[in-house]
């Protein structure tokens, strides 16, 4: 027998062997290794756009905290000129209150002063009085009568007489 000899039996069996071979060979490796390749592939691609929608949102996250900075720079210059504003204002108040109560002082003073003022004049006079009357017994060498004289002295320094 020659090699290249075509004996047809052998030649059927050697490509029904090699039939059995890849049906087996695609039932047990072929599918099974192309199964996981694909779930390998999926998974690949599952991540791959994970990662996309990450970027997504990582860059959405940036703009946001962008905003956020801005509106809470804009927010705490608001805040610190009304918080200037309202103690402008209460320092107005306070300013306020301080003068009308240093004028209520000073007018109570006043008024203190006045009462206090006639009160001395009030003395003053009758101290007065009570002068000119001893020196009016003194020069007359005579004794008089001191609640007469008093009285008239009184009257003439009050402006009734």
């Amino acid at each position: 027998m020659n090699l290249f000899d075509f004996y047809i039996p052998e030649w059927f069996f050697v490509a029904l062997n090699l039939a059995i071979l890849v049906f087996v060979l695609r039932r047990v490796l072929w599918k099974p290794v192309n199964k996981i390749l694909d779930e390998r592939a999926e998974i690949a691609e599952k991540a791959a756009q994970d990662a996309q929608e990450a970027a997504r949102l990582l860059e959405e996250m940036d703009q946001l905290r962008s905003k956020f900075d801005a509106d809470m720079e804009t927010l705490t210059v608001e805040l610190m000129k009304d918080a200037r504003a309202r103690a402008g204002q209460e320092y107005d108040r306070i300013i306020g209150d301080a003068e009308k109560k240093a004028d209520q002082i000073i007018q109570a003073a006043k008024v203190k002063a006045g009462q206090e003022h006639d009160v001395m004049m009030e003395e003053t006079k009758k101290q007065v009085v009570s002068v000119a009357i001893d020196i009016t017994g003194l020069l007359l060498g005579a004794s008089m009568d001191t609640d007469k004289n008093k009285a008239l002295l009184e009257n003439y320094l009050s402006g009734k007489a």
